[in-house]
């Protein structure tokens, strides 16, 4: 099975790897890098390229249990989808767990790519990134599940119709509320321009003592309940008051994680396509 055969002259050019590389900075290359980094941490890398369990059980019959990363992932997000760290978190787990096929898809884009999101993947070795309408993706999934393959598919985008009936496929969309809330004991607690430049889609509400704060930042209340109360889905805090906020968001990031980003539901067992078989036991 071949992607690039597959998706043929749709997929983007290496001149502009090059060039989103080249314009950015040596701080934006480094926060990448720590996203990446934590993210193969936090997944793998994964060292076998299968697995097999056999099990007896007490209630009289037997199990085998195989497993092995899929043929292939596709990460899938539209033009109005411009953060490299959460990008980061859909491509580098489907690397990091073993799937050797990873497809990186703008569905439905026009217009110039983000720089950010071309030096993100250039960064963390994606080479197979490519422009498609939805009726192409919808195409390409029909060609590989006529081969045969299995396959992962990382919504982004949040078109599931486009993966529907695909029955080697499994599929995972995200969903979250594109607003963080931070609390800030000090102004010099996280890196604001960080935070700016890795999430430029997120709305940021800031609660804390009344520090100046730069544009794109709009400021919450000034005690921590207050905080607590305005938590959705994403917190940034000091490390001291993670445990709070875990009672309230799905993710939380604390002080030098602010290029980082992690889908909480996103587990290495979504890359591996798994076969299981029951029978009586001796």
């Amino acid at each position: 099975m071949s992607l690039t055969d597959l998706i043929g002259e749709s997929l983007v050019d290496d001149a502009l790897f090059a060039a989103a590389y080249g314009e950015s900075t040596d701080r934006e290359r480094a926060l990448m890098k720590t996203c990446i980094a934590r993210l193969y941490d936090w997944y793998g890398p994964r060292k076998d390229t299968a697995c097999e369990v056999a099990r007896r059980w007490r209630g009289g019959f037997a199990s085998v249990a195989r497993a092995a990363p899929v043929d292939f992932a596709l990460v899938l997000f539209d033009e109005t989808f411009v953060s490299p760290a959460r990008l980061l978190a859909a491509v580098v787990p489907a690397v990091a767990c073993g799937v050797r096929n990873v497809l990186a898809v703008r569905v439905d884009g026009e217009g110039e790519w983000a720089r950010s999101l071309l030096t993100a993947m250039e960064l963390a070795g994606q080479e197979l990134v490519a422009d498609l309408s939805g009726d192409s993706v919808s195409s390409l999934l029909g060609d590989l599940s006529d081969t045969g393959a299995s396959g992962a598919v990382i919504d982004l985008a949040g078109r599931p119709g486009l993966c529907a009936g695909r029955s080697r496929v499994a599929v995972h969309s995200p969903i979250f509320d594109c607003k963080a809330v931070l609390y800030l004991d000090a102004l010099e607690t996280f890196d604001l321009d960080a935070l700016t430049f890795i999430h430029p889609d997120i709305g940021f509400t800031v609660f804390g003592p009344d520090f100046p704060l730069p544009d794109g930042f709009v400021r919450g209340g000034e005690e921590f309940p207050s905080f607590l109360d305005a938590v959705r889905d994403v917190a940034f805090v000091p490390a001291n008051r993670i445990g709070y906020a875990l009672d309230h968001a799905r993710l939380v990031l604390g002080p030098g994680q602010e290029g980082c980003w992690v889908w909480p539901e996103l587990h290495p067992a979504f890359f591996l396509y798994h076969h299981t078989a029951w029978t009586i036991g001796d």
